[in-house]
C-alpha cells in the first residue's frame, strides 16, 4: 500500500502538471493557438542556412541578431583572407568594429612618423602592429574613412522614430571617398570605398545618386571576389526598390538570398512581389533553374501560399534544392494545427476565431502534399529518402487514414537508419495510438499508466500530455463517463466555481470502486495519498444546498467524515449591518461547521412556526443566515467556493467567466430567501425596532437584486448611488412611511449613506 501511494504521487504530479494552461475566457492567462505538434527540429538541418526563413516563423525574429553576427564574422574573415592569416582575428576585430576613431588616427601617424610610437593599446594589438610595420596607409585611411562614416549609416530602431541623417556631411564624406578612391591602388580596397560610398547615399535617401555611384564606381576597379559584392547589390536593390523597379529589386534579393548568409535576413524581408505579371516579369531575369527554385522557395515561405504547388515547382527546377525539405516540414507542421486532434481539441473554436486555424481548404492541402511526397518517393530524386518516408505515414496519419499510416509506420521500420529519424518514428506511433483509442477498459487505462509513468518520448514531446488528456477526456465523455473526462484535464478545484452533479457522481463511483485501475487512482487521490471523496460529497451537498435542497444537502454533509466537515467553519447567523465581506467576526463569535449550520436552520424554522412570541425574531435570524451566505453576506463560503469581487456587474444569469474553471463561476447571488424571511420577521413582529431592522434588511436584499437583475447597466465604480426603481425601493419607502420614528431609523440614517440618501427623497 505504501508503495501505491509513493506510485500515485509521482503519478499526479506527473499527469496534472505537465498539462499546459488553456486559453483565457475571461482574466488569466494569454491568449495562444492551443494545438499539438510532435515533429522533432532536429529532422532537419539544424545548420541549414535557410532553416530560420522556412521552419519555424518565430525563429525569424530571433535570427534577427545572428544575422548581425554573421555580418561581423564575415566581415572579419574576409579581413583576414587578404592579409593571409597573418595576425588573430580577434586583433582585427578589436580595430575594425571596437576601436575609436582616434585610436586609428593615432595609427596613421605612427605609419608617417617612425619615431611616433603606437599608443600603448594599439602596441597590443597585432594587427595595429602589422598596419604599421607595412606601412599600409591606404588600408589605414579606408578604416578612418569608415570609421567617419560609420554614424550617418548605423542602424536605428526599427519600432522608434527614424533617425535624422546629416545629409550635408554625408555628402562630404561622398566627395571626399570619391577622392580617396582615385587614390587607391588596391582593387579590394577600391571595392570597400565603394561599398561606403553607396551606402551613403542610399542612407540620405538619394536613390538615383546610388545608382549613379554604383555604375560609376564598379567599372573603375577590376572584379573581386567578396561579400562587398552582395553587400552592394543589397543597396542597388534597396534604391531600386523605392523607384519603382520592384522586378529587378526583387530579382537582386533572391541572389543575395541565395549566396550571402550575412544579408539574408534583409533580403528576405524586402523580397515584393505582389503580382503575377511581376512574378513572370522576375522570372524571365533568372539565369538558371537554381536562381528560379530560389524565387519559388522565397514564395512558398509565405504563410498564404500553395506550399505543395511551389515545391513542386522547386523540384521540377531544382531537385537538390536544400529548401525542400524545410518546406516539407513547415507545411507538415501547419497541418498539424488544421488536423491533428481536430475532433478532440476542445479549443478548435477559439483557434478558428483568433487564427483563422483550421484552413477551410485543409482536407486539399494534405491531399496535394501527399501526392507531391509520393512523387519524391518514388522517383528517387530526393537526398533524404528517409525523411520523406516518415512524411509519408504522417500525412497519413494527418489526413485521418490511421490504418494506412500504421502499416506505412510498419513497412518503413527497417528503412530507418538515422537514430533522430528512428525516434522521429516512435513519436509518430505513439501519437497515432493515442489517437485512435476507443472504449477505454482497466486494461487501456493500465497502457495509459504505463505511457505516462514508463515512456521518455511522452516526457520530452511537452505536446503528449495535452494530446493525451484531450483524447482521453473525448472517449470517457462518448462512453457516459463525464466526470473523467473532466478530470483528465482539470484539478477538483476547476469544478469548485460551478458544481456539476454529472461529474461528482461519475467520480464518486470511482472513488468507491473496489479494485480501480492505477490510472483511475491518479484521478482521484490527492497528494497525501487520501481520495477526493469528501470533496466530492461536500461539493454535491453544497451544491443542493445552494439550491433549496436543505434536506438532501443535510444527509450529504452527514455522511462526510467528522474531521474533513470541521475543516471549514462559519457562522451565517452572526449580524451585520455594514455591508463587508471580509471584515473579521467579533472573537466571541461560536463557529458552525455546514451539519451544524443545516441543524441550526432547522432548529430556527421550527421555532419561528412554533413559537407565535418569538417567531419573529427566529425569522430575523433565518434571514440574516441566508443574507450572509449568499454572494453579499460574510458567510458566502457556506454555498460557494469561488467569489469574484466584480462578477455582480455582468450580464450572465450568475454565471460568469473563469479561465481556470471550464464551467465558469456560479455566484449565490439569489436573495429570495432571505427576502422572504425578513419580510415575515417585519409582518409577524411586535415590536417596531426589530421592524424596522427587518425592513432595512429587505431594502438591501432588494438594493441586491437591483444590482444583479438582468439587463441593469449600473456599475457601482465611483460608489455612485444608484436611482432605484419603485420595484427595488418597497421597502426603503415602507421603512421611510412607517418607521421613522423607532431608534433604529436614527442609526441607519446616520450609519447608511445610501439610506440617508433614499430617506431625502
Amino acid at each position: 500500500m505504501k508503495n501505491l501511494k509513493i506510485f500515485t504521487v509521482v503519478f499526479i504530479n506527473i499527469f496534472l502538471l505537465l498539462s499546459p494552461v488553456r486559453i483565457a475566457m475571461g482574466c488569466g492567462p494569454d491568449l495562444y493557438f492551443d494545438g499539438y505538434s510532435f515533429i522533432n527540429p532536429a529532422v532537419i538541418d539544424q545548420d541549414s542556412e535557410y532553416a530560420p526563413y522556412f521552419f519555424y516563423f518565430k525563429d525569424f525574429y530571433e535570427h534577427f541578431e545572428k544575422t548581425k553576427e554573421i555580418q561581423t564574422r564575415d566581415n572579419i574573415e574576409e579581413w583576414n583572407e587578404i592579409f593571409c592569416d597573418q595576425v588573430p582575428v580577434k586583433a582585427i576585430e578589436d580595430i575594425i568594429y571596437k576601436a575609436p576613431l582616434s585610436d586609428i588616427k593615432l595609427l596613421r601617424t605612427a605609419i608617417n612618423n617612425k619615431k611616433y610610437p603606437l599608443s600603448p593599446r594599439l602596441k597590443l594589438n597585432p594587427f595595429a602592429r602589422h598596419l604599421k610595420n607595412k606601412k599600409c596607409k591606404n588600408t589605414v585611411d579606408y578604416l578612418i574613412f569608415a570609421k567617419e562614416c560609420e554614424p550617418h549609416v548605423s542602424y536605428f530602431d526599427a519600432w522608434g522614430p527614424a533617425p535624422q541623417r546629416d545629409t550635408v556631411r554625408m555628402q562630404k564624406l561622398i566627395d571626399k571617398g570619391l577622392k580617396e578612391f582615385k587614390n587607391t591602388k588596391s582593387n579590394y580596397i577600391k571595392l570597400r570605398y565603394t561599398y561606403q560610398l553607396i551606402r551613403l547615399a542610399h542612407y540620405k535617401n538619394n536613390y538615383p545618386q546610388t545608382l549613379e555611384l554604383y555604375e560609376f564606381l564598379l567599372p573603375k576597379s577590376d572584379p573581386v571576389e567578396s561579400i562587398l559584392n552582395y553587400w552592394i547589390m543589397g543597396h542597388r536593390a534597396g534604391a531600386m526598390m523605392k523607384m519603382g523597379k520592384k522586378v529587378e529589386a526583387s530579382y537582386l534579393y533572391s541572389l543575395i538570398f541565395e549566396n550571402c548568409p550575412s544579408k539574408r535576413e534583409s533580403a528576405y524581408r524586402s523580397f515584393k512581389i505582389s503580382t503575377e505579371e511581376e512574378w513572370t516579369a522576375a522570372l524571365l531575369l533568372c539565369q538558371d533553374d537554381r536562381e528560379r527554385a530560389t524565387f519559388y522557395a522565397i514564395r512558398a515561405s509565405s504563410e498564404s501560399s500553395r506550399t505543395a504547388e511551389e515545391m513542386e515547382k522547386i523540384y521540377d527546377l531544382y531537385p537538390d534544392s536544400p529548401n525542400l525539405e524545410l518546406l516539407l516540414v513547415k507545411e507538415i507542421r501547419k497541418l498539424e494545427k488544421d488536423l491533428l486532434g481536430a475532433a478532440f481539441n476542445d479549443k478548435t473554436r477559439a483557434n478558428k476565431q483568433f487564427f483563422g486555424i483550421p484552413r477551410k481548404d485543409r482536407g486539399n492541402r494534405v491531399i496535394e502534399l501527399h501526392k507531391f511526397v509520393k512523387k519524391c518517393i518514388d522517383e528517387h530524386k530526393i537526398k533524404n529518402a528517409q525523411l520523406w518516408k516518415l512524411a509519408d505515414g504522417y500525412l497519413e496519419f494527418l489526413a485521418g487514414d490511421f490504418y494506412a499510416a500504421d502499416k506505412t509506420f510498419s513497412k518503413i521500420e527497417s528503412d530507418i537508419e538515422n537514430p533522430i529519424l528512428q525516434e522521429q518514428l516512435k513519436v509518430f506511433r505513439l501519437a497515432l495510438k493515442i489517437n485512435t483509442l476507443e472504449d477505454i477498459d482497466s486494461e487501456d487505462e493500465k497502457e495509459i499508466a504505463e505511457i505516462i509513468t514508463d515512456e521518455p518520448l511522452y516526457k520530452k514531446y511537452r505536446d503528449f500530455p495535452d494530446f493525451l488528456n484531450d483524447r482521453l477526456s473525448y472517449v470517457y465523455k462518448n462512453q457516459g463517463n463525464p466526470g473523467k473526462a473532466f478530470r483528465v484535464k482539470y484539478p477538483i478545484s476547476s469544478l469548485k466555481p460551478n458544481p456539476q452533479l454529472e461529474l461528482i457522481d461519475d467520480l464518486l463511483e470511482v472513488c468507491r470502486k473496489e479494485d480501480p485501475s492505477k490510472f483511475e487512482l491518479a484521478l482521484i487521490t490527492k497528494k497525501d495519498g487520501t481520495t477526493i471523496e469528501s470533496e466530492l460529497m461536500d461539493m454535491k451537498g453544497t451544491y443542493y444546498f445552494a439550491n433549496g435542497k436543505t434536506e438532501t444537502a443535510l444527509e450529504i454533509f452527514k455522511r462526510i467524515p467528522r474531521n474533513d466537515m470541521d475543516i471549514q467553519q462559519f457562522n451565517p447567523f452572526i449580524e451585520r449591518l455594514d455591508p463587508c465581506i471580509d471584515c473579521n467576526l467579533p472573537d466571541s463569535s461560536a463557529y458552525l461547521n455546514k451539519v451544524e449550520v443545516i441543524q441550526r436552520i432547522f432548529e430556527l424554522e421550527y421555532k419561528a412556526k412554533s413559537d407565535f412570541e418569538n417567531g419573529a425574531t427566529y425569522y430575523y435570524q433565518l434571514g440574516t443566515a441566508y443574507y450572509n451566505m449568499t454572494y453579499f453576506g460574510h458567510a458566502w463560503k457556506v454555498m460557494d467556493y469561488y467569489r469574484s469581487g466584480t462578477s455582480w456587474s455582468y450580464d450572465k444569469d450568475q454565471i460568469f467567466p473563469e479561465y481556470y474553471s471550464p464551467f465558469g463561476n456560479k455566484e449565490n447571488q439569489d436573495m429570495t430567501l432571505a427576502l422572504e424571511y425578513f419580510e415575515k420577521s417585519r409582518a409577524t413582529s411586535k415590536d417596531p425596532e426589530l421592524a424596522a431592522k427587518a425592513s432595512f434588511m429587505a431594502a438591501r436584499c432588494e438594493l441586491n437584486m437591483f444590482y444583479t437583475f438582468k439587463g441593469n447597466k449600473y456599475s457601482s465604480y465611483g460608489n455612485k448611488i444608484p436611482t432605484l426603481p419603485t420595484e427595488y425601493r418597497r421597502y426603503y419607502d415602507l421603512l421611510n412611511e412607517n418607521y421613522n420614528n423607532t431608534a433604529f431609523y436614527e442609526q441607519i440614517v446616520e450609519e447608511c449613506k445610501f439610506f440617508a440618501a433614499y430617506a431625502r427623497y
